[in-house]
């Protein structure tokens, strides 16, 4: 998955839902298995991860692409925990995702 240029080489790794999918169900099971001793991983788990990807989705996957997605989900998540932590806002557990009324929805973008 990966954009193409002139000579239909591909420059840039592009991410799926269902890689993504892959990529964090096996990052959490590596965490609980102990292959996780700070707040990073091995690297048996990124070659695990890099391995899985490449031959379900039949793509080029390397530790490289895996360790800028993992800084990707990060940051999202970080921006997730600052705005749930924010008056207004809520979790929908069945949806998971953020929840606010339009005022507050309102206010937070302007």
């Amino acid at each position: 998955m990966g954009k193409g240029n002139k000579e239909g080489t591909s420059k840039q790794f592009r991410w799926t839902k269902l890689m993504e999918h892959l990529f964090l169900e096996i990052l959490a099971e590596d965490a609980q298995r102990g292959n996780k001793p700070s707040n990073t991983f091995k690297p048996v788990s990124i070659n695990r991860v890099a391995e899985a990807i490449s031959e379900r989705f039949q793509v080029q996957c390397d530790a490289k692409h895996l360790e800028n997605h993992l800084k990707t989900v990060k940051n999202q998540w970080q921006i997730i925990c600052t705005i749930r932590g924010e008056s207004g806002f809520g979790w929908d557990e069945n949806m998971k995702m953020i929840t606010c009324d339009s005022a507050t929805y309102d206010a937070t973008v302007m």
